[in-house]
């Protein structure tokens, strides 16, 4: 993957059933339902990114929005395990806070178990812990609650790129 780093675009519903194939290889049995990918491209068609690498998806982030609109969300981002160390994921990172900032999204939250070695991405690019929240998702389920307040200079640089894509 040295030679052509993977395309970061945004998802089409061609790409549904394999963004959840990576959710499954990647998350095992707590993935989300594949139709609720379907409707995250409904809803937010920016924040639903995907990494393809000679014609296959190899990996993905979802991002939303928040109760307060200048709140947004990483949801969910998954590298297939043959393309992890090549700076994917951080790539795709970067993608989310821009197209999240060029929506007027001020500060970007996500949640990570505790045990995910992850979270050394978040804190490296600058995310700070908010809390730790014990049985997030039920019983046992404990997470990270991660928080990066976004730049406005990214936010202007994220505008003029999804205006030009």
């Amino acid at each position: 993957m040295h030679h052509n780093p993977p395309l970061l675009r945004a998802a089409t519903h061609n790409d549904m059933h394999a963004i959840w194939q990576i959710d499954a290889k990647v998350f095992g049995e707590d993935v989300y339902p594949a139709f609720f990918f379907r409707q995250a491209m409904d809803l937010w068609p920016e924040l639903l990114l995907v990494a393809e690498y000679e014609g296959q998806l190899v990996g993905y982030v979802l991002g939303g929005f928040g109760q307060e609109r200048s709140q947004g969300w990483v949801l969910s981002l998954a590298v297939l395990p043959e393309a992890r160390g090549f700076g994917l994921a951080e790539r795709m990172m970067r993608q989310m806070e821009a197209n999240q900032q060029a929506l007027q999204i001020s500060e970007l939250r996500l949640t990570v178990d505790p045990a995910n070695p992850a979270q050394r991405l978040y804190y490296r690019l600058g995310y700070t812990l908010q809390a730790e929240i014990a049985d997030y998702f039920g019983p046992g389920e404990d997470r990270l609650l991660l928080v990066k307040t976004l730049s406005g200079t990214a936010a202007i640089q994220g505008q003029n790129r999804l205006q030009n894509a």
